[in-house]
């Protein structure tokens, strides 16, 4: 048994029967089409996945008075994005939709993208819900949630009892 596969031999239990020139031609030609085509029809298995499993990146910031959610949504009709708020909890849920069409002399294509999405954020401190606000502008949504005012963090000064402070 060798680690090492030694080119000329088949790699299957029998390890000292060496390949014949035609299983090696026929071997290396299909390693040429995987190549050449596999590239391609991998991609476009790839792109199409994505799509399905398509989620918006969030950026979550925080102010001493406001929490701040941005998504990018690039794509998605304003009117189709559902923002919500339960407690803590923020939902934002839409479904995307893209097509394109190319019209040439010897080609006609045409592409339909889609695929719905839900991000559910746990926020870090508790809001208004009366003084929450969304707006979506090139492409990004941001969601402006004001503090309760007892939420607002307090800055407590630290004493020091030790020797040190003597």
């Amino acid at each position: 048994m060798s680690l090492v596969p030694w080119k000329g031999k088949q790699h299957d239990r029998d390890d000292t029967t060496e390949m014949s020139p035609i299983s090696s031609l026929r071997k290396e030609m299909d390693r040429l089409f995987d190549r050449f085509f596999g590239g391609a029809w991998d991609m476009t298995r790839e792109l199409s996945s994505s799509w399905t499993n398509w989620m918006p990146a969030i950026d979550v910031s925080e102010t001493e008075s406001e929490v701040v959610v941005r998504a990018e949504v690039a794509g998605v009709d304003p009117k189709g994005i559902d923002v919500s708020l339960s407690g803590q909890t923020l939902t934002i849920s839409g479904e995307k939709k893209e097509s394109s069409e190319t019209k040439d002399e010897n080609c006609y294509r045409t592409e339909r993208r889609f695929g719905s999405f839900r991000r559910v954020l746990q926020l870090p401190t508790s809001v208004d819900v009366e003084k929450v606000s969304a707006e979506h502008k090139n492409g990004v949504l941001t969601v402006h949630l004001r503090k309760l005012p007892g939420t607002q963090p307090k800055k407590i000064p630290v004493r020091s009892s030790g020797p040190e402070s003597r």
